[in-house]
């Protein structure tokens, strides 16, 4: 006699729940360690936007992120700190990836299996950790992973008008997310033949764009105003501070071995060998192509990053690493799934952890300029937002060019900052400094603020 250990449809439920209950798990450790540290200048720019929402002003920078920035107001109204609520929102949007991706993963036969490859896409390392913080990326993730369901549901007509809907709310999110627009016109081209779908497509498509565009266009003046803001932050994007390869001094050879080490060591693997093995033995397994559709939009992406982002920092990445996710796991088996999924839960705890810990070296360097006297001059980069809050006796004053540089009196106690200092070095400034406060922190975070130096002038 062979005695059964349960009806299988009893253990496939207790399975699932078993999942269902890791998943709410972690989440809900993810929320509880979001950084609480404004660890950047866009975070500074975004937590103050959150009390005060001043496109101008840079709170925040173009184009806006009107959809972030609004969730984030709203929960910090119910007395959550802004730069907590920013990264606790960007945190529920990347897990909120699970639903579309469960449903894009219908071809597993076992629904166990179904939400453990969704619950693998999200739990990535490196997506998990920078979406713990004030910037917008993982509500971006969230709603791009809404947004590749939608595709697939309008490739088989059905929700023809979603895809366009939720482009428009990405758009409000992440604007250098564009790219992901190509797919948009492989929709376009498939309903060419019904001239009156095309035109209701095309006009949902645009009014999902104006619904956000406008409002914030008429929270600095109007369209006129607006498109002024825009032309001065693209020009500069492209042509001055923007990390492109117009700007780059790096070949473009260079520029892209920098970007597939960004996708593979920090993008896989979170700067971790063991992370990157688990990464080298997905690419062992048998991978299915993506489909045309995606292929096209995901190597358009990819030349985006190349050319046009700032690839020092891997978070320009992270739509790309999300991507080859999908295509390594969606078939793949439970067996080789659940060691890859408990690496890269260990990998990103670890640094979940450390991030909300841990002080960048920027806000170090802050605490540290508190000591210097009122009768002290600190000259900035970036930095200034991150000294001010908090609150120090030395006047803070940032440069934006060599010429407002040269414009400003210089008193007998003048600092300024390592990453001014190089600035002004590079642009042929003659100066004479000694480095006064050195500090450092982890670079996988926040790249340009993990080391901090304050030089103090020498006056002749």
């Amino acid at each position: 006699m062979t005695v059964r250990s349960g009806h299988p449809h009893r253990r496939g439920r207790s399975l699932f729940f078993i999942a269902c209950l890791l998943l709410f798990g972690f989440t809900g450790i993810r929320l509880a360690f979001v950084s609480p540290f404004v660890a950047s200048y866009d975070i500074a720019n975004f937590t103050l936007a959150v009390g005060q929402y001043d496109l101008a002003n840079l709170q925040p920078h173009f184009p806006g992120y009107p959809f972030f920035i609004l969730l984030a107001t709203g929960l910090a109204r119910l007395g959550v700190d802004p730069v907590r609520a920013l990264g606790m929102i960007s945190t529920f949007g990347l897990a909120s990836g699970v639903i579309p991706l469960y449903l894009l993963f219908k071809r597993c036969s076992l629904d166990t299996v179904r939400l453990l490859s969704a619950f693998t896409v999200v739990s990535i390392a490196s997506l998990v950790t920078l979406s713990a913080t004030g910037m917008s990326d993982g509500l971006a993730l969230g709603v791009l992973c809404w947004f590749m369901w939608s595709v697939e549901q309008a490739r088989q007509n059905r929700f023809r008008l979603l895809p366009y809907l939720l482009f428009g709310l990405l758009m409000a999110t992440r604007l250098s997310y564009a790219p992901f627009g190509i797919i948009l016109l492989f929709l376009l081209w498939q309903s060419r033949r019904d001239a009156w779908q095309f035109v209701s497509e095309t006009a949902v498509l645009l009014l999902a764009q104006l619904a956000w565009l406008l409002p914030v266009a008429f929270s600095v003046g109007g369209p006129a105003s607006f498109a002024q803001l825009s032309l001065s932050f693209v020009t500069g994007h492209f042509s001055d501070w923007g990390g492109t390869a117009q700007t780059d001094q790096a070949s473009l050879l260079e520029r892209l071995g920098l970007t597939l080490k960004q996708m593979i060591w920090h993008g896989f693997g979170l700067a971790t060998w063991l992370g990157l093995a688990s990464v080298l033995f997905l690419c062992a397994q048998r991978i299915r192509p993506l489909s045309l559709w995606w292929s096209v939009t995901g190597i358009g992406y990819f030349l985006w990053v190349w050319f046009a982002q700032n690839i020092d920092k891997p978070r320009h990445v992270l739509p790309l690493v999300l991507l080859l996710v999908i295509l390594f796991v969606r078939h793949l088996s439970i067996q080789w799934l659940v060691p890859f999924l408990c690496i890269q839960l260990v990998i990103g705890s670890i640094a979940l952890y450390e991030q909300a810990t841990a002080q960048p070296a920027t806000l170090q360097l802050a605490e540290a300029i508190t000591e210097l006297p009122a009768s002290a001059t600190v000259f900035t980069d970036e930095e200034d937002r991150q000294f001010l809050m908090k609150r120090p006796a030395a006047t803070i004053v940032p440069i934006g060019s060599v010429s407002k540089w040269r414009a400003e009196p210089k008193s007998q106690e003048v600092y300024l900052t390592g990453r001014l200092l190089e600035r002004l070095r590079a642009a042929d400034v003659p100066l004479e400094a000694t480095e006064v406060f050195h500090f450092t922190s982890d670079r996988r975070f926040e790249p340009e603020d993990a080391d901090a130096r304050l030089y103090r002038l020498i006056l002749r």
